[in-house]
Formats: C-alpha cells, sequence, structure tokens
C-alpha cells in the first residue's frame, strides 16, 4: 500500500535528479484532537496500523471511530493498536471532505487525527486546484504546481527529520489542501505537465512561498515572514490588475480600533510609524485618551482577521469616527504572486519563466 513503507529518500533524488522512481506519497494532517470520525467509501476497508493486521471489510462502507481513554473503537467494538488504516476503491470521505482511497485514524493529543496518504502528484493538483482558480492560463497553474510540489517536498523532509506522522497540515499555514477527491482536470493537468518539477538552491528545496496579489511589487521574504532568503528579494511584478484585491479601502471605527489595540476607549490616532522598503507597514501607532501602543504590522493583521485586513500595504486617513485604509494586494506579499503569474502567463511568458521571476537565484529541477 502506498502509504505504508513505499516512501523513498528524496534527499537522496536531489543528488541524482531524472532518476525513474517508485511513486512518492505524501501525509497530509486534515483533521486533529477530533473526538469522533466518520469514515465512509466504497468498498471500504479497515485495519489495525500494527505489524501483521489484515484488512476487514466493513459493512455498510461506513465506519465510526472514537477515542474513549487510551482506547480506540470503531463502531462500538475495541480496536488494537494507535491508529487504523481505512482503505476504498475510490475516494474516502472524512467531515465533509473527499479525500484520496488510504486515510489513517490515529490517536493524538487531545483526541484523535486524521491523514490523507496519497500519491505527492495527487497531492500537487488538488493545492492547484485549491490555491489559484483552476481558470487561470495553463502557464500560470504549472507554475503554481511546481512552488506546491517545492513546499511540499522540503515539508517532507523536515518532516522525516523531526520524525512526525505527517508531512504537511492542509490550511492555509501550509497550503490549502481541499480533498483530492474533487481535483479540477485543468488542475490535474498542470501538475502532469510538470510532474517531479521543484525549485532549488544549493541541492535542497526553496521556501517556495506564494500569496494572492502583490499589487506592484512583492515584498522581501526577511520583512514579510521574518526569512531572509536570497531568492525571496522583492521584485517588481506590474501584472496582478486583473485581481479584485489589487486596490481596496477599508473603514475601521475608531472604537473598534481602540479594543483591537487594547486601550480603554476609542483611537484618536493611528498612524504608520516604521514601513518597510515596498510601503508595506512594519510597525504602527494606535493613541487613544488611555494610551498609546505601538503594533507590529504582522500582529495588527492577525488581530483584525487576514480576510479583513487584505495586506499592510495601505494609507490611512483619518475620518469622522473612523479609520480610512486605502491599500493594495492580497496576502504577505513575498515570493509568487498568483494573480501577477496569470499576467506574465497572458503575455505570453511560460511557467519557468514566471518561476525564474519570483524567485530569482533558484534552480528548476526535475526530481522524475
Amino acid at each position: 500500500m502506498a502509504g505504508r513503507g513505499a516512501s523513498f529518500l528524496l534527499a537522496a533524488a536531489l543528488l541524482a535528479p531524472g532518476v525513474a522512481r517508485a511513486v512518492e506519497v505524501v501525509r497530509i494532517s486534515v483533521l486533529a484532537s477530533a473526538a469522533e470520525v466518520e469514515v465512509s467509501g466504497a468498498g471500504l476497508s479497515v485495519e489495525s496500523l500494527r505489524d501483521g493486521a489484515e484488512p476487514q471489510a466493513v459493512p455498510g462502507g461506513r465506519a465510526r471511530v472514537r477515542l474513549e481513554g487510551e482506547q480506540l473503537s470503531i463502531d462500538g467494538r475495541p480496536a488494537d493498536g494507535a491508529g487504523l488504516l481505512f482503505t476504498a476503491r475510490g475516494s474516502i470521505r472524512v467531515a465533509g471532505r473527499d479525500l484520496s482511497g488510504e486515510v489513517e485514524v490515529r490517536r493524538a493529543p487531545g483526541g484523535l487525527s486524521v491523514i490523507d496518504v496519497l500519491p505527492l502528484e495527487e497531492y500537487v493538483a488538488a493545492v492547484v486546484g485549491g490555491e489559484m482558480p483552476p481558470s487561470f492560463p495553463p502557464e500560470a497553474l504549472k507554475a503554481q504546481a511546481v512552488a506546491a510540489r517545492t513546499f511540499a517536498v522540503g515539508k517532507k523532509l523536515e518532516a522525516r527529520d523531526q520524525a512526525l506522522d505527517f508531512d504537511l497540515g492542509s490550511t492555509v499555514l501550509d497550503q490549502v489542501y481541499p480533498g483530492a477527491g474533487r481535483a479540477d482536470p485543468r488542475a490535474r493537468a498542470a501538475a502532469a505537465a510538470t510532474a517531479g518539477e521543484i525549485l532549488v538552491k544549493d541541492r535542497r528545496p526553496i521556501e517556495a512561498y506564494f500569496h494572492s496579489t502583490c499589487g506592484g511589487r512583492t515584498e522581501r521574504g526577511a520583512d514579510a515572514l521574518g526569512r531572509d532568503l536570497p531568492y525571496l528579494p522583492s521584485v517588481t511584478c506590474d501584472r496582478c490588475q486583473g485581481s479584485s484585491s489589487y486596490r481596496w479601502t477599508l473603514r475601521l471605527p475608531a472604537a473598534e480600533l481602540g479594543r483591537l489595540a487594547g486601550l480603554p476607549g476609542d483611537a484618536t490616532r493611528f498612524a504608520v510609524v516604521r514601513a518597510t522598503s515596498t510601503g508595506r507597514a512594519a510597525r504602527i501607532l494606535v493613541e487613544g485618551k488611555g494610551g498609546k501602543v505601538v503594533l507590529d504590522g504582522v500582529d495588527f493583521r492577525r488581530r483584525l482577521g487576514y480576510d479583513r485586513l487584505p495586506s499592510l500595504a495601505f494609507t490611512v486617513k483619518a475620518t469622522k469616527g473612523a479609520f480610512e485604509l486605502n491599500g493594495k494586494g492580497r496576502g504577505h506579499g513575498a515570493g509568487m504572486c498568483q494573480w501577477g503569474a496569470a499576467g506574465w502567463a497572458k503575455a505570453g511568458q511560460g511557467h519557468a519563466a514566471i518561476l525564474a521571476r519570483y524567485y530569482p537565484g533558484a534552480e528548476l529541477i526535475r526530481l522524475y
């Protein structure tokens, strides 16, 4: 089975690119600390993760797993070992998400964890569909596929070094993985066309960060993420005007801003007191009758909400009872601008040229 003993050493592959290999798998944590997990799928079978266990058919193709103390149970019956492996003929459905045909349910701190085990290329196709509109030009989708694969390979090597049960999570903290069951055909085509391609620097996968919209210029990795990496400089984009977030306005009530900063009353002053080289807010001053607070820009965006405050590239104007933020872009701004990639693809650039623009100095190689 793909998820048990089939993984090869990606570090060795980096030393000898182009060598034909077995199918590489990736392990994605899709649920953690759950009290109960329902698993369903056509032809569903289950086995213990202990050595020598034999698979058993699941009646009706549906099972409910619980953790009672340290004891796993499936449909009310005790189960041996630290976890269960479910397999099915097609996708397996867990918590409203269609996963691959191989899913583990394990004991974990605080409850149960669910790990989807699937071929790396299927994962890449799913991430492309989750992170970028499938209507984007094919070369932009290919660039996204390479970035997603590179990020996953790097995380996989880290997880191996740390002896973790999984390689990546499934949210924006890693990459958005909506599940493998419904990957768009265009996303699958992009993954297939770039199969095995990753970006490396000094023979290691780069940290291939990306974001929605830069607003004209990307941000240095050091300023956006605290990652001072040579392939994450600030670069001119000027191709993301098609994004609805290219320019935006946010009205922030003074009372809310005061609460956000921890002041006892309304904010009377709101200003960017230090900006990065691209004009993004690095330090923010919020002042009121009860005092003043200086916040880190990244922390301010987290407090307000990433969706509500699209980026830190904004100017401030005081209005009656509020502050008006006029900004540009969406996301942290480092690495590949997805809407910019779409713009460059429409202008005729291929995925290799797009990647070279946003990750200068990184080398595009094919592992398999």
